[in-house]
């Protein structure tokens, strides 16, 4: 979302009346000119989330008016407002508005005898609007409402079972050892389940009717995991319920939808290290046919996805990079390792002898993307600028405007020569706040980057298939992989500074780069969630002593998971499609009450949907 300042009519006499045609996150600043003293001034303001960018003029005045002037201002990101005129000079701290939506601030400016200003202010607030804060805590009762009732289902249904055992037990008819209960009581309850039996299974055993545990074939919490991100992204992409923690970050930083891609990418390493066998003779021929064709597919299905934007068949426009485009390379990427290192047998032992190995392919794609992204020279950017090498910033109002077309440095340079600017994105989340050019955050040099936390994700799938023997190893894997999240958190902390912006010899967080603070930071979270949610869905579920105590068994974020590429490619595709969007009214669609009531309808269609596809065995894979 697109947050921008702009002049609106003042409303002196009644101003709830201009707060109700505001869009969600924004508030109204009116300006009090000073005294006449003053022939002239102006207003700057300035995202404080815009690093070191010079302020926007807002408003100038060549001559004196003694009319108020009237602002809308966005209330997320943090706002330096600065008066100025040839006498004097206010700056407004963010800190001192604290500005929230809704909210009508009148400020006026002062002047004392010696030229100093100062800023008076009083500030009236809309108790009709919503506040932005209730929809979150109406989505997470809603949340916690559907999970209650899914546990007192389940609960339900045990009780249930549990009681067709014990009366098994006490009918000598089913092979147990009680007496029948004439005057009536569990054999009348069970009379009806007999009498529906053929006849020829009448006097067998109840359990054989009854759901028995099978061999787990996958790893549920896994899936789980996968569903999780899926869900989170759905809801992410399809506005977020406005909220712009819920949006991209607009250069340095993380928010929620900053991980939930990489989470993906994360997650198909482990996929492929926990599952994958080694095949043997002509079979390894076939199988890289078969991890080929598959890479082909996905990015196949990317290229698709991004011809749904209304080209109307017009190849010079198509995006190359995206989302299924990166998997498409990292999955080549983990899978030509494990091809190639792996033994025939692929035993516990092979991995150990192969673990240098392992480490020094795995690092190759890392090692490359730093050498271009750190090591590069300087090159020519947007209308001949020459870039420094390894330059990092986003362009365009950046670092006060040093180098305005030079946005992603060697990442953009490359994908321009390689791609051609028509081929990559061109509406970068950069755009509103530095005024950058266009740059794709799927790029190629990122692509060695996503490749690599891919392979961070193959070594926890290793630790999970080389530990799944007995409980003491699964709790030994637990053990390892928590610890090494936790060291690629702290590394990742290194890197960076524990900084947003940290100085030229520490390495940002940054996703629209792929930075290697990062993919760390990323894989070091992914580790201790999936730690978490293995520990409570796979262990427990296997554990013996804890048979039927289960705390969650991952529903129904299990089920998303199976069938992630339908539910990708769907919301995708029906994106402001009813019933995936929703809106009562056309006000609706500038509060957070509309936009989260909207968002949650159509992610929960979607779950619906992958509840169904499950309960009817149907999965689709690429």
């Amino acid at each position: 979302m697109a947050y921008e300042f702009k002049e609106v009519s003042c409303s002196t006499s009644d101003p709830l009346t201009a707060l109700n045609t505001l869009s969600m996150d924004y508030a109204i600043v009116r300006f009090s000119p000073p005294p006449s003293t003053l022939s002239a001034y102006s207003v700057s303001s300035r995202y404080t989330d815009c690093y070191e960018c010079p302020p926007s003029l807002l408003l100038k005045r060549s001559a004196y008016l003694s009319e108020p002037t009237c602002f809308q201002i966005p209330v997320n990101y943090e706002t330096e407002l600065t008066f100025g005129g040839p006498l004097c000079a206010a700056k407004i701290s963010p800190y001192v508005i604290k500005p929230k939506q809704f909210t009508y601030h009148d400020l006026t400016i002062t002047t004392n005898s010696v030229g100093d200003c100062s800023v008076e202010f009083t500030h009236i607030e809309s108790e009709t609007l919503s506040s932005g804060v209730i929809p979150l805590i109406t989505l997470s009762f809603y949340l916690l409402s559907i999970s209650a009732f899914r546990w007192l289902w389940v609960k339900s249904k045990k009780r249930d079972v549990a009681e067709l055992l014990k009366s098994e037990i006490m009918d000598p008819m089913l092979g147990g050892e009680g007496g029948v209960n004439v005057g009536g009581g569990k054999d009348e309850l069970l009379s009806p389940l007999i009498s529906d039996l053929d006849s020829s299974q009448q006097y067998s055993s109840l359990s054989s009717i009854l759901p028995t545990k099978t061999k787990k074939k996958r790893i549920d919490s896994l899936d789980a995991f996968r569903g999780l991100a899926l869900t989170l992204m759905i809801f992410v992409n399809y506005g977020g319920g406005g909220y712009y923690f819920f949006n991209h970050s607009t250069w340095n930083g993380l928010t929620v939808a900053d991980l939930l891609f990489p989470w993906f990418v994360w997650i198909m390493g482990v996929t492929v290290g926990a599952t994958f066998k080694a095949p043997e003779g002509d079979n390894r021929t076939s199988k890289w046919i078969t991890v080929f064709y598959r890479c082909v597919k996905l990015f196949g299905l990317g290229l698709l996805l991004n011809s749904a934007g209304g080209l109307d068949g017009d190849l010079s426009n198509l995006r190359i990079p995206g989302v299924l485009q990166y998997f498409s390379i990292a999955y080549l990427y983990i899978n030509v390792i494990v091809l190639v290192l792996d033994s025939p047998v692929g035993t516990k032992s092979s991995w150990g002898r192969n673990t240098i190995f392992y480490m020094i392919l795995g690092g190759l794609s890392f090692i490359t993307y730093c050498v271009l992204t750190y090591g590069s020279g300087e090159f020519k950017g947007e209308n001949g600028e020459t870039c420094p090498g390894g330059y990092l910033g986003a362009g365009g109002l950046y670092g006060n405007e040093a180098h305005p077309s030079c946005t992603g440095g060697y990442h953009r340079y490359v994908d321009l020569v390689v791609l051609g600017e028509n081929h990559f994105y061109n509406s970068p989340t950069c755009t509103d706040i530095y005024n950058c050019v266009s740059y794709d955050p799927e790029g190629i040099v990122g692509s060695l980057s996503g490749s690599f936390l891919a392979f961070l994700g193959l070594l926890t799938g290793k630790i999970v298939k080389n530990n799944k023997k007995t409980m003491n190893d699964k709790k030994k894997g637990m053990i390892y992989m928590f610890f090494l999240g936790m060291i690629m958190l702290l590394l990742s902390g290194m890197l960076c500074d524990f900084n947003q912006n940290p100085t030229d010899h520490y390495v940002p967080v940054n996703k629209n780069m792929w930075s290697p603070s990062f993919i760390l930071l990323c894989g070091g979270g992914a580790n201790v969630i999936f730690t978490v949610l293995f520990y409570f869905i796979d262990y427990c579920e296997d554990n013996g002593e804890k048979e039927g105590e289960v705390i969650w068994a991952g529903w129904p974020l299990r089920e998303v998971g199976k069938n992630s590429i339908v539910l990708y490619m769907g919301h995708e595709l029906l994106d402001g499609v009813m019933p995936f969007a929703f809106y009562f009214t056309e006000r609706s669609k500038e509060l957070h009450w509309g936009v989260t009531l909207s968002n949650v309808i159509g992610v929960s269609v979607w779950v619906i949907i992958a509840l169904k596809m499950d309960k009817k065995k149907f999965y689709v894979s690429v």
